[in-house]
């Protein structure tokens, strides 16, 4: 079998409950996207490989005089699942995309204005992701959350993707203060700032030592 990350993101859902095509992919939408959107473009072609490798099922189903197709994982599917999550993972730490920062690296090459724009832009960006943190954190404080009985390692997830947000909403306002600042600063100020930087920032193996 030629399983990747997204057939165990798709087939983990199908453990959840079946699904109609639809249905998964609105749940997809709902609890990767912020962290493995890549799981979401395949949401309409992985299902029918799982099924061809016995690991999920698919049953027409009629819904008035409609017929849909709803899939669930089997009993192999499920061993291949906890196969799975026992072994370790592959990739070495997380794998950030991130295009503004991709931006911030390459700006020297443009003009300053569109640093500042690109930072400000982060920061709009950012407001899907806390709204939709407040809309998942009161479903679940209120215990009307689609899965209440995941809480707690679905509060995991929500501590990295507030922590992330909150950590990348900062690092833009503080980003974009310092690119304000440049008109009115010497080289020698600027570079003083950025070197500051470089010595204050210690990495966790650092603070470990």
């Amino acid at each position: 079998m030629n399983l990747t990350t997204t057939s165990y993101a798709i087939l983990g859902h199908l453990a959840l409950q079946p699904w109609t095509m639809y249905d998964l992919a609105q749940q997809m939408r709902s609890n990767v996207h912020f962290f493995f959107s890549r799981a979401e473009s395949q949401v309409y072609a992985e299902p029918k490989r799982l099924v061809g490798y016995g690991l999920a099922s698919a049953s027409r189903q009629m819904i008035g005089k409609r017929a849909r197709t709803v899939y669930a994982i089997t009993a192999d599917g499920r061993r291949e699942l906890d196969r799975w999550l026992a072994e370790p993972e592959a990739a070495k730490g997380p794998n950030l995309e991130f295009e503004a920062l991709l931006r911030v690296f390459l700006s020297p090459l443009g003009k300053p204005e569109h640093l500042v724009e690109t930072l400000e832009q982060v920061r709009d960006n950012l407001s899907e992701m806390f709204e939709a943190a407040d809309r998942v954190g009161g479903a679940y404080r209120e215990g009307t959350a689609a899965f209440q009985h995941h809480v707690l390692t679905r509060s995991m997830v929500y501590d990295f993707l507030v922590s992330f947000a909150d950590l990348a909403d900062e690092w833009a306002e503080r980003s974009a203060a310092r690119a304000r600042r440049w008109p009115d600063q010497s080289e020698a100020e600027r570079i003083d700032e950025a070197m500051r930087i470089f010595s204050e920032k210690p990495t966790r193996l650092r603070r470990r030592q």
